[in-house]
């Protein structure tokens, strides 16, 4: 992952200074067909219908970054460094993620769903934080069997004639409604679930089984929800990826004009605009 991660900020990188570097707008299409054949040439023996989309999609989110950015620094009366690379790095961004979703897609459908058990509990130790504020007899974070005997003490307490027991009939009451929800849970789940298991697993699993049947039942549907998704899901962290590839790039743009390679020049120009009567 970190591999893959320095590879796309170097050619994000690569990408806002050649936005900076080539003014000739022939050119600069050219080597963002370069750089689109450079992704398609790894996943040459995929689909060709697939890769010809996700090439498609990446060469227009590349050209509209460069036309976009290449337009800010005309019509700026400064260089707008950080607003012009937010802007190219922005669509780079997202043209790398629709190829790679694009590209994954196919083996989507033949492999299990790409969720950890790590990264799920993350999600769910967050979300249990909220659940606790509103039932704090109910606890998430200890055995699934614990979390059973909760919720089932919680259903048993509504009915009117669990308060007319004995302590024995209540303890029993308890118990068979935890197998009865133990038992829904396994049903779904995509593994057996044992009561001493953490309940972050319990969920995972049953997470997982509702995933997995979905995509046997509607695999094309499922995909396409998934690709969606993932999409968002990583466009928002993306930002992150923006932020660090601007700082580097910035870096990069200030050796150039320390070394002389290139200059900011001032230039007064006329500009037309419309006025009204």
């Amino acid at each position: 992952m970190w591999i893959l991660l320095s590879g796309l900020t170097l050619f994000g990188i690569l990408s806002a200074m050649q936005m900076f570097l080539q003014k000739n707008g022939a050119r600069r299409f050219l080597i963002v067909l370069l750089e689109t054949w450079g992704l398609l040439i790894f996943f040459f023996y995929d689909q060709w219908q697939i890769l010809a989309v996700a090439g498609i999609a990446v060469l227009i989110f590349l050209v509209w970054g460069y036309l976009s950015g290449r337009s800010r620094i005309t019509s700026s009366i400064e260089i707008p460094f950080f607003g012009a690379t937010g802007t190219m790095l922005g669509k780079f961004t997202t043209a790398m993620l629709i190829f790679m979703i694009l590209a994954y897609a196919p083996q989507l459908s033949a492999n299990p769903v790409p969720l950890s058990s790590q990264g799920f509990r993350i999600f769910f130790d967050w979300a249990a934080g909220i659940v606790g504020n509103f039932y704090p007899n109910l606890t998430l974070s200890a055995s699934f069997g614990t979390f059973a005997q909760g919720v089932a003490s919680m259903e048993v307490q509504d009915n009117p004639t669990f308060s007319g027991m004995t302590i024995q009939e209540k303890n029993a009451a308890v118990s068979q409604t935890a197998a009865e929800i133990a038992t829904n849970f396994s049903q779904t789940a995509a593994q057996p679930i044992t009561p001493d298991e953490a309940t972050s697993d319990a969920f995972y699993n049953v997470f997982m089984g509702m995933l997995n049947s979905w995509k046997d039942k509607a695999s094309s549907s499922f995909v396409l929800t998934w690709g969606v998704l993932l999409f968002f899901v990583l466009r928002g962290i993306g930002i992150i990826f923006v932020w660090l590839a601007q700082f580097v790039s910035l870096i990069f743009y200030e050796i150039l004009l320390s070394a002389g390679f290139m200059r900011i020049v001032e230039q007064p120009q006329t500009k037309e605009s419309i006025e009204y009567s």
